[in-house]
């Protein structure tokens, strides 16, 4: 199997040997997704170090800047540069004043995991600078099924490797998927691509992802005005009670013709109504 243009630098192959109940052992090359540490340095000061995949690199600082509080659009940015030296990767970006002054009341010293979307904050309290959502937004729970419909056809990444993390975003009735080793790090991918393409807080109608839902990808959702959070797996308490008290609907186990309906059930319509309703759809 050749996988070619951007997927070539995000996977990779390694030797493995196939085990079988039937006592068959075979040695195989095994396609494997590949994992970066990206020093992230704003105006020349070291912000973070993130465990990533190596694609789409530019939508994941841009939505991970945007999810930090520390852009309020990309006109804040006024360059960047991707540069690498012995095998270690390290994205140098240049912000405005107002930018960079934010970057340094929550500037981090810790390595940030692919699995921690909060790891090396030095404090929890005032985590949540984004104010309640208010959103008329409805929609019916077919157009939820195809929304995670599309997201596991799109899933490129996993299809080769079956390791990758998805994001889908439903608007305007289309759909925009990122993926990453990283759940956290899959949704920044796809708010950065969303602001990239033009769009902005409030633009946004739902959010899917193909793992479970904790209080780091609701923050996320709020912080870009997302009203409706849809997950493959289950949800946690602290997500419920982040999505409770800041006006999200929050959707478990979308799987199949079910789903699980935690906070702000209103938005979703009882009935399995076909996909892109005149009434309530992206």
């Amino acid at each position: 199997m050749r996988i070619h243009g951007e997927l070539d630098s995000c996977i990779g192959w390694s030797a493995a040997t196939l085990l079988t109940g039937k006592g068959l052992s075979v040695a195989h090359q095994e396609a494997v997704l590949e994992e970066r540490a990206v020093s992230i340095v704003i105006n020349g000061q070291a912000y973070a170090v993130m465990m990533v995949t190596p694609e789409h690199l530019d939508d994941f600082f841009m939505g991970f800047l945007w999810s930090e509080a520390i852009i309020h659009g990309p006109e804040e940015i006024i360059a960047w540069e991707r540069m690498t030296e012995n095998g270690a990767w390290a994205i140098y970006l240049q912000l405005t004043a107002a930018a960079a002054e934010r970057a340094q009341h929550k500037r981090r010293h810790v390595l940030g995991g692919s699995a921690c979307g909060l790891c090396g904050t030095p404090l929890l309290a005032g985590l949540i600078p984004f104010a309640p959502l208010e959103s008329s937004f409805c929609c019916n729970p077919a157009s939820i099924r195809t929304l995670m419909v599309q997201m596991q056809e799109r899933q490129a990444l996993n299809h080769s490797t079956g390791t990758a993390h998805a994001a889908i975003l439903g608007y305007q009735r289309d759909y925009l998927v990122r993926e990453d080793i990283g759940r956290h790090n899959a949704v920044d991918k796809s708010i950065g691509a969303a602001i990239q393409h033009g769009l902005r807080p409030g633009e946004v109608n739902v959010l899917g992802i193909s793992s479970r839902l904790s209080f780091e990808i609701v923050l996320k959702a709020i912080g870009f005005g997302i009203p409706v959070i849809a997950a493959i797996s289950g949800v946690s308490s602290l997500a419920i009670k982040l999505a409770e008290s800041h006006g999200v609907t929050l959707i478990g186990f979308a799987r199949n013709d079910r789903m699980t309906l935690y906070a702000h059930p209103e938005r979703i319509q009882k009935d399995w109504v076909p996909a892109l309703s005149p009434v309530c759809d992206y």
